[in-house]
């Protein structure tokens, strides 16, 4: 993995547990984990805490986005939030186990 990413995805990380929500993992998919990004290329990843339990969607994505502001992350990132046991229950056919478990890269 491109150590730019690894940095950004640790700042990231770092910004969810300075707000409380502790990361169990982060796994890069789409074009970066692939290695086929361009110029302009978003980068995808899943967070997966289990204090994501209890909030709806938007309220992921609201927590995911000021992590993002309070990192100053200003590289387009793509951040979806599950939970642990969400994560584990999806399988091939889902969108989930066929690219981010089948194709994606654990971020350490």
């Amino acid at each position: 993995m491109d150590k730019k990413i690894s940095k950004i995805l640790k700042e990231l990380k770092s910004a969810l547990e300075h707000m409380g929500i502790k990361v169990n993992r982060m796994i890069l998919f789409g074009s970066y984990s692939q290695g086929t990004y361009k110029e302009g290329s978003d980068i995808d990843v899943a967070v997966i805490s289990d204090d994501f339990k209890g909030m709806n969607l938007l309220e992921r994505l609201e927590a995911l986005g000021l992590a993002l502001a309070k990192a100053k992350i200003t590289e387009p990132i793509e951040a979806l939030g599950y939970t642990e046991e969400e994560f584990v229950a999806q399988g091939e056919g889902t969108f989930v186990g066929d690219e981010i478990k089948a194709k994606g890269i654990e971020v350490r």
